[in-house]
């Protein structure tokens, strides 16, 4: 992919967040690495950790698997729900054994354009923030080194790890993966989408709310 100037307009961050609540979860992952809206800007994958469609694969089975907590019950997907547009309709949503959350859930739909992470933007990164649900108490209270061991114990994951990035299913792999995948989780087609595409026509509160 092509890459774009880094200086983005805070709309493009955000829009058509909603837009996801209208897919189920296979379409929305079909949606998220087949179509860039042509109004979006390229999205710009990190030096070393380029788009590949086994990087891809690893990321999304990683999303979905419990085998990141601690306790192995809950995953990514738990709180960041693809008919929610990637987020929850919880104020806090509950991490292993029920532990009480102490953020909300963010959406991660083109969260590929946002320059950092956090409410604090302390973290510049996907691949870097990944660490912090799996390390933080409430959320998976567990340890990368130790998950990648547990998936060295799965041939499915030392292969795909070997054809994604030519390792063992490390705290590498895993990061990057999640955060490539992550990266593809666009969405671009709200009502105001639409209207910009002349597929759709705002209302006058809409327009004036614009």
């Amino acid at each position: 992919m092509k890459k774009v100037r880094l200086s983005l307009n805070y709309l493009l961050l955000f829009v058509g967040l909603g837009a996801c609540s209208i897919y189920t979860k296979l379409e929305v992952e079909e949606y998220s690495i087949t179509k860039v809206p042509t109004n979006f800007p390229e999205v710009i994958h990190p030096k070393g950790n380029e788009f590949t469609q086994a990087r891809w694969d690893l990321g999304k089975k990683l999303f979905y698997d419990n085998i990141l907590s601690l306790d192995a019950s809950i995953s990514c997907a738990s709180c960041h729900l693809p008919e929610l547009a990637f987020s929850d309709n919880k104020a806090l949503s509950p991490g292993i054994k029920n532990r009480p959350g102490k953020r909300n859930v963010p959406s991660l739909a083109n969260v590929a354009y946002h320059p950092y992470m956090l409410r604090e933007g302390g973290v510049p990164t996907l691949e870097m923030q990944v660490l912090v649900p799996i390390q933080e108490e409430n959320e998976f209270n567990h340890n990368i080194i130790d998950i990648g061991k547990l998936l060295e114990q799965d041939s499915a994951y030392v292969k795909m790890a070997k054809e994604a990035y030519n390792r063992a299913p490390n705290y590498f792999v895993i990061t990057r993966a999640l955060g490539l995948f992550e990266r593809t989780l666009i969405s671009g087609n709200s009502k105001y989408d639409q209207a910009l595409n002349k597929k759709a026509k705002l209302s006058t509160p809409e327009k004036k709310g614009m």
